[in-house]
């Protein structure tokens, strides 16, 4: 495993920023461009249920490796000070270690890995 020192709430931090800006790019290259329907597909993608429900499938699918594994099992157990709104803390746990994941990759250098993972999530939540 390699040597992970970030906290797993701070890689969650940038994973959220890279996650929203490959979300948002891909809906614009879907053709959306009526700011309520952009609304509504970014909120598929980005709330905490879409992104624990992309999550539970990247796992299920077996697509993780167990460096990105272990990183989500960080993320699912971080200590963290507020949850959503719209969801309950297992669902928002399970968000934020997706997010973690993203982080991970793109801070420690994995960024073709990164681009495999985000195309599949795109993937997964074009059926959200």
């Amino acid at each position: 495993m390699e040597i992970v020192m970030e906290n797993p709430v701070t890689l969650a931090w940038m994973g959220d920023a890279l996650y929203s800006v490959r979300v948002r790019k891909h809906i614009l290259n879907k053709g959306v461009r009526k700011a309520d329907l952009l609304q509504k597909q970014n909120a598929k993608f980005c709330s905490a249920a879409g992104q624990s429900t992309v999550l539970d499938q990247l796992v299920e699918r077996g697509l993780l490796n167990e460096d990105e594994q272990e990183i989500v099992r960080r993320g699912r157990n971080a200590h963290v000070k507020s949850v959503a709104k719209n969801a309950d803390l297992k669902t928002y746990l399970k968000a934020t270690a997706l997010e973690a994941l993203f982080g991970y990759l793109y801070l420690y250098d994995h960024k073709d890995r990164m681009e495999e993972l985000l195309d599949q999530c795109m993937e997964i939540g074009d059926t959200l």
